[in-house]
């Protein structure tokens, strides 16, 4: 006879599994579109700001270099004290920026996986199963019988949660 694990905690298990296609969860969910979005966006701008800064540093570099022959030797060391400050202050911000994106997407994918795990509690109580398992190319489930794929149904009841959510926060 077999134990059953959930009787202990008053909850029999029943022995359903379902599963969904990861790959097709991330790609699909509105939520995770959304957060990709954003973060493309917000990498442009830091692309953009570090692209001006280059930018500004090749023209204090012309400018140094078109009036080098006038200049005397205490203002050419000023003057490269200065690019090079400048430099330097481009190579800081160059590592800021991408830490802020590394960040940035840490918290994506964090709030991503928090949203799912939250959905798919839910999503498994009402449907009554043991597990949803997540699988994709690669992974350690060699079959599984597609009727038990509830990938299509899954992505329309996250974007249906997600949409509600989103528009009652647009509401407020």
């Amino acid at each position: 006879k077999k134990p059953n694990i959930g009787a202990e905690q008053g909850m029999p298990l029943n022995g359903k599994i379902l599963y969904v296609q990861a790959d097709s969860i991330m790609s699909s969910y509105g939520y995770m579109k959304d957060l990709e979005a954003q973060f493309l966006s917000d990498n442009q701008l830091r692309e953009k700001k570090l692209r001006d800064g280059q930018q500004r540093l090749q023209s204090m570099l012309k400018d140094y270099e078109r009036k080098v022959p006038t200049m005397t030797s205490r203002e050419r060391m000023k003057e490269e004290e200065k690019i090079t400050a400048y430099q330097q202050q481009l190579m800081q911000d160059q590592q800021e920026l991408s830490q802020l994106a590394a960040m940035q997407e840490a918290e994506m994918i964090s709030q991503v996986y928090d949203s799912l795990h939250a959905f798919f509690s839910d999503f498994g109580a009402e449907r009554e199963v043991d597990f949803i398992l997540a699988t994709q190319k690669a992974s350690g489930v060699l079959y599984a019988h597609p009727d038990l794929d509830v990938t299509g149904e899954a992505i329309d009841a996250l974007d249906a949660r997600y949409k509600g959510t989103k528009e009652d926060t647009t509401l407020n």
